[in-house]
């Protein structure tokens, strides 16, 4: 039982947020006073200042992996947004002419996907929401931003993927082949989803759902394995808006937009990713691969989509707008600060609770359950972890060690660590900061907005956590 001390500063911060309503800071603080007190108790090891060092020095490595493609992705959505992308993307929905169970896959599927994996943290919606309010009611366009907000797993470029394989010690492409097969079934039954509760819906409707889910599960697939998960949700989003383009007789129309200059920064960001990724081997060829290291986590500067997101946020701010460049940092200091101090207070934790054996200790107990039903704990676990934190970067760096020392007890490290990222990506969307950033795009904010929010993003984050375990236990089964 006292390994389950080691759930304890998460079960702090589900009670701070939930119950007393403090910000996620103030939760994560709490959190990091609870890791602490386990370390001067002893519970697990006798309290030594080397673990404090340790875990320091690994999340200030870790929160810069992350934390340069918050910051800069943030201050690319400050600067797309300044040059009219939003209201491009707009144009381009308007001159698809296309039915309303179509439009709401193209903007939930395409759009949403495309622009949150660009992104992440909920900044779709500030896309989405517009866009699903001229076609639907309010309570549709809460559901449906909440599908389009569904596929985190590949989310602002994939960095929670990047967290979790250096914490894991995986190889990226490793475990981005275990996450399409952990997460690749829920993308393959959103369009349908999109379609429950619309009227008038027709087989031709019905048919391109079947098209949109093959063409986003493939788009995924085939992005991860020839560029790079960073790109992942990108080429899947776009695959969806490219197939609903080949099918609506607009292009024209649609070609004009999407070469303006509003939409500029966008594809300069998709080529910059790949550009970068094509250019990683040969940095690794000659030796020209610098990193920030400790002995046991690496941040591989080359390697980062940071680098792209500087490059075309620089680029980007000199098209649009060279004299608002300093207002535009300055802003997206003032909406990254919190978070980016959230994620080191909870790499922190994580790390003191590897430091002093208690996630080893709740590995070991957790895996005398055995394969099927540790699945289900581990897949829990990190949706619990993402529901409290609001992110499955910061449940990855609470529960990712634990997941993959079970799996590694139960000879399935790699399964193990992706229904972690899974679990933790599909819960993220019901979490209160993705709901409270739901309810600001929505105009107009009425009373039952958040309650209603809130249902609807725990009814569907349940769908697809019993779709992530079910994955797991065909793998299991497969595996004999």
């Amino acid at each position: 039982m006292t390994a389950l001390l080691t759930l304890l500063p998460c079960g702090v911060v589900v009670v701070a947020i939930l119950i007393f309503r403090l910000s996620g800071l103030v939760a994560a603080g709490l959190s990091l006073a609870c890791a602490l007190a386990l370390w001067v108790s002893g519970v697990f090891a006798d309290a030594e200042i080397l673990h404090l060092r340790h875990a320091l020095l690994d999340a200030l490595v870790l929160e810069l992996l992350v934390g340069v493609v918050v910051f800069l992705g943030l201050l690319f959505v400050v600067v797309s947004g300044r040059g009219g992308g939003l209201n491009a993307l707009g144009a381009v929905v308007a001159a698809l002419g296309l039915s309303i169970p179509r439009t709401v896959i193209l903007i939930a599927l395409g759009i949403g996907v495309a622009v949150e994996s660009l992104t992440g943290y909920g900044v779709s919606m500030l896309v989405t929401v517009p866009l699903l309010l001229r076609v639907v009611d309010r309570t549709r366009t809460i559901r449906l931003a909440l599908i389009g907000m569904s596929l985190m797993s590949w989310g602002a470029l994939s960095v929670a993927t990047l967290l979790g394989a250096e914490i894991a010690g995986l190889a990226t492409p490793v475990l981005a082949a275990a996450i399409l097969k952990t997460s690749g079934p829920v993308a393959a039954v959103l369009p349908f989803v999109c379609l429950i509760g619309m009227t008038e819906v027709r087989r031709s409707d019905i048919a391109h759902a079947f098209v949109a889910a093959g063409t986003l599960v493939a788009g995924i697939a085939v992005t991860s394995y020839w560029i790079g998960v960073e790109v992942a949700g990108v080429g899947g989003g776009l695959a969806v808006i490219l197939s609903a383009i080949a099918t609506s007789g607009s292009g024209r129309d649609v070609t004009r937009i999407v070469f303006s200059k509003a939409m500029l920064p966008y594809g300069l960001l998709i080529a910059g990713v790949v550009l970068q990724k094509a250019v990683i081997p040969f940095c690794q060829v000659i030796g020209f691969n610098p990193e920030i290291a400790t002995p046991r986590v690496a941040f591989r500067i080359v390697e980062s989509p940071g680098v792209a997101l500087l490059v075309v946020s620089v680029i980007s701010i000199l098209i649009v707008d060279r004299s608002g460049g300093g207002a535009m940092v300055r802003q997206t200091i003032g909406r990254s600060w919190r978070p980016l101090a959230g994620i080191l207070l909870f790499l922190l934790t994580a790390r003191i609770l590897v430091e002093i054996g208690g996630i080893a200790s709740l590995a070991e107990t957790l895996s005398h359950l055995g394969a099927y039903f540790g699945s289900v704990v581990v897949t829990l676990m990190a949706g619990v972890g993402a529901f409290a934190t609001g992110s499955g970067v910061t449940s990855n760096a609470l529960f990712m060690s634990s997941a993959v020392t079970i799996g590694e007890n139960l000879d399935a490290p790699v399964l193990f660590a992706a229904l972690q990222h899974s679990g933790s990506a599909h819960m993220a969307m019901a979490s209160l900061p993705v709901i409270a950033i739901l309810v600001a795009a929505m105009p107009e904010s009425q009373p039952g907005d958040e309650g209603t929010a809130m249902r609807q993003a725990l009814g569907l984050a349940g769908i697809w956590l019993t779709i992530v375990v079910a994955s797991g236990w065909v793998q299991l089964a497969l595996r004999g």
